[in-house]
């Protein structure tokens, strides 16, 4: 969101529950605003997308109405990945993002969403508003004219879901493997070849390549992406990416690998109990 914008023409940020019921009796005297807001995720994914529309429906309550922000799919005005530059050059007022998706442009992007083999979701909120990590935050996002503020964690993200089961390090090698932020360079230094593709892309481009993984966030939200189907193991939890905050990541235990797959498994047939 812009950060001069957003302190000249809605003249509030984070308030308090007293704040906001004093706010929405004061609501006759506010300004009527209506912004845009660009995600980048698709209306498909109905859980992470559905962030955005949460938080529109909080500011229009907080304000009686008078603040709108209406939230718009990935691609509908702009890319997936072409949000933070929109907002810096004015086409829409804000966006809801994940801020690792731009580490390109400065790698201090990704403090703000995961770090591979970093906190988990509970520890970054805690270092976020507890701890001076939204302070910090902010203060890097100052140099591009864009303001800050939490908007969700997708929690425990999947370290992938692919079609042949990974046992060693030697088979990442070659693998096309959808992941972004810093925990793509971590996997390419083990092999693999990453690839940064929005979430309504995963399919199309997953299918046309047999040797794709797609990496994914919480169950919830890759239960709805056709390309799952398609895969049959998935291997949890994302140590590369171990939580997923949204606005502007999945949780590793650790850095201990696991490996789950979604195929059948024969049990062992059930023994009656025996009387004496």
């Amino acid at each position: 969101m812009n950060r001069r914008k957003f302190l000249s023409r809605a003249g509030f940020g984070v308030i308090s529950t007293a704040a906001a019921a004093q706010a929405v009796a004061q609501t006759p005297a506010l300004p009527e605003v209506r912004w845009r807001c660009a995600s980048s995720f698709p209306k498909s994914l109905d859980t992470i997308y559905g962030g955005g529309e949460t938080i529109a429906k909080r500011v229009a309550a907080i304000t009686g109405g008078k603040f709108q922000i209406r939230v718009f799919g990935a691609g509908e005005i702009v890319p997936a990945f072409g949000t933070v530059d929109a907002v810096q050059q004015g086409t829409v007022e804000c966006t809801h993002t994940a801020s690792y998706y731009f580490v390109g442009k400065n790698k201090t992007f990704a403090f703000d969403t995961t770090l591979p083999f970093g906190m988990n979701q509970r520890q970054q909120n805690a270092w976020i508003y507890y701890g001076g990590g939204l302070e910090l935050v902010r203060a890097f996002f100052r140099d591009f004219n864009i303001i800050s503020f939490p908007a969700g964690n997708t929690g425990c993200q999947m370290g992938g879901w692919f079609r042949k089961e990974v046992r060693t390090v030697k088979d990442l090698k070659g693998v096309k493997m959808r992941i972004a932020g810093l925990g793509g360079e971590a996997m390419a230094r083990l092999g693999a070849v990453p690839q940064q593709i929005a979430g309504g892309d995963i399919y199309p481009r997953s299918s046309a390549a047999p040797s794709t993984r797609r990496n994914g966030s919480a169950p919830t939200t890759t239960r709805s992406s056709a390309s799952t189907r398609s895969r049959r193991t998935i291997t949890t939890p994302a140590g590369g990416k171990p939580i997923r905050c949204t606005r502007s990541s999945s949780t590793s235990r650790n850095g201990r690998s696991c490996r789950r797959s979604t195929r059948p498994r024969s049990r062992p047939p059930a023994t009656k109990p025996t009387s004496t």
